[in-house]
């Protein structure tokens, strides 16, 4: 098990962000307004994609803060690749939990709302998903790993550092909560902040080199 300091990486965090929140917030905030006006307009597709294409781009956006020091969006949308290869894996790691919460919500409305146990292990199988994939995008990004090598990878990754990565998880849910208090407008804060925050974990955990802490 590598020792990791939380704190430390949470002041790096902070760091990168004060020096790339707009383009980060601006990034969410866009997806957002998408979202917004396609709902507005009964345009569902423009709902979905917003909800699929934010994921993956709020994902590399901060991993190529936390590896660079910097955000392009020309770097970003210039190479397609990468981001197809991470919203396939998180279709993937989504797929199985997904299909137990789909079903036992069309179970509980057919069936009755004994079949909506289904929804609750749905939900367990999600948590522990993505408790033990979450490094897998890394991993892709990096190159060290394609789709299906990056969930071995992220497994054993985090099972050789379960309490560490537990506990910096657990930092981070505990912001998210915090920043949805006021009306989910810290959101708008947290979320950039938390896709910085993850790739400077792996990067301790695998000692991948990330930008210096200036």
């Amino acid at each position: 098990m590598r020792e990791v300091n939380i704190s430390q990486l949470w002041s790096r965090t902070w760091h990168l962000f004060k020096g790339n929140w707009l383009l980060l917030v601006g990034l969410l905030v866009l997806f957002i307004a998408q979202f917004i006006i396609a709902y507005r307009w009964d345009l569902g597709i423009g709902m979905l994609m917003a909800m699929i294409l934010a994921p993956p781009v709020l994902v590399r956006a901060g991993y190529l803060v936390a590896r660079k020091g910097q955000y392009s969006l020309r770097v970003d949308f210039g190479d397609l690749g990468p981001l197809l290869k991470v919203l396939i894996y998180q279709f993937i790691l989504a797929l199985i939990p997904g299909s137990f919460i789909v079903l036992g919500s069309l179970g509980s409305i057919l069936m009755g709302p004994a079949v909506g146990i289904l929804v609750l292990v749905g939900c367990n199988l999600l948590f522990i998903s993505y408790l033990f994939g979450w490094a897998g995008h890394y991993a892709i990004l990096s190159g060290r790993a394609g789709i299906f090598r990056a969930i071995g990878q992220s497994f054993s990754l985090t099972t050789q550092n379960f309490v560490q990565v537990f506990l910096a998880l657990l930092s981070l849910v505990g912001l998210v909560i915090l920043g949805a208090i006021p009306c989910g407008l810290g959101l708008l804060v947290v979320l950039p902040i938390g896709s910085i925050f993850l790739p400077l974990l792996y990067f301790a955990l695998t000692d991948e080199e990330g930008v210096s802490h200036a």
